[in-house]
């Protein structure tokens, strides 16, 4: 293990929130590196005074000082009129070509709607989606930004009582273990071009599937789609990288079933409108603004 590594993870391994074999390879390299172990040190000191440490509330006028503050700083520049950068060459290059592509788009519009979609499902036997046996595991989904820059995922677990669960990303286990209080699981990356596949299994029976994006799309996003015999899993996890949304299933999927989407221009409400009518699936949102797809 790296020093690079330890140190991103090291938050979860005081935690103990990480996969046990994690964590042994974590033992190992502080009890080797003297380095890595006095960063262990400061950062259990730094949580230990965080923990003792009174809380400070803020008073009520600091907001109002903070914005006139900022109001004061900002100079204030003068207004340029768009008639007088219109006699500049460039500009007036760029607002021809904007124009074209304005006309351009209303007459592709006129002819050819774009906001369109063409979805099939075909089920092979019952049901799309098999609903849940028991009660679902609370869970959350946290985006944080690595060291690198990179989206990462952590999984917070929560349980009414002492409650076994495993943790998958894609086929490799990342963590299993009782849960009987807040549990957090620092989840591998994921990589730039696919959505990061989770599966929680709890008492060897409930099983949700969540689809994590690279990115969180910032505005809405209206992308094309082109999917030909996908499975129900596979069309989820594209649909959560190309709309950059966090999607969680609950309940198993019929590996089986196949799904047909030809997608152009629409927008991320009618497109899960779309398969949850097709997949039998209720629609709803979690607190942390993760879309949640439910069997009926």
């Amino acid at each position: 293990m790296r020093c690079e590594q330890f140190e991103e993870l090291i938050s979860a391994y005081i935690e103990r929130s990480i996969a046990p074999a994690l964590a042994t390879k974590m033992d190992e390299h502080v009890a080797q590196c003297s380095a890595c172990r006095t960063r262990l040190q400061d950062v259990q000191a730094l949580w230990q005074m965080m923990e003792s440490a009174p809380r400070v509330e803020p008073p009520l006028s600091l907001h109002a000082r903070i914005m006139q503050e900022v109001e004061n700083r900002v100079p204030s520049v003068p207004a340029v009129r768009w008639w007088d950068l219109a006699w500049r060459p460039r500009f007036a290059f760029a607002v021809a070509a904007v124009l074209m592509l304005v006309a351009l788009f209303l007459w592709t519009r006129g002819v050819n709607d774009t906001g369109a979609i063409a979805l099939s499902v075909v089920p092979e036997g019952g049901s799309p989606v098999a609903p849940l046996k028991n009660t679902p595991l609370p869970v959350r989904f946290e985006p944080f930004r690595a060291d690198t820059g990179d989206l990462r995922w952590m999984l917070r677990l929560n349980a009414p009582s002492a409650t076994a669960v495993q943790v998958f990303a894609g086929t490799q286990s990342v963590w299993s273990g009782i849960v009987e209080k807040e549990t957090v699981v620092v989840l591998p990356a994921s990589s730039h071009t696919s959505a990061l596949s989770v599966r929680v299994v709890w008492d060897s029976r409930g099983a949700l599937t969540a689809w994590l994006p690279s990115d969180i799309a910032q505005a809405e996003r209206k992308p094309v789609m082109v999917l030909r015999q996908a499975s129900i899993e596979d069309t989820l996890s594209h649909v959560a990288q190309a709309y950059g949304v966090p999607l969680v299933l609950i309940g198993d999927a019929d590996s089986l079933t196949r799904v047909n989407l030809e997608s152009t221009g629409v927008a991320l409400d009618e497109m899960l409108r779309r398969l949850a009518q097709s997949l039998h699936l209720e629609i709803s949102r979690a607190e942390d603004g993760t879309t949640v797809l439910t069997a009926r």
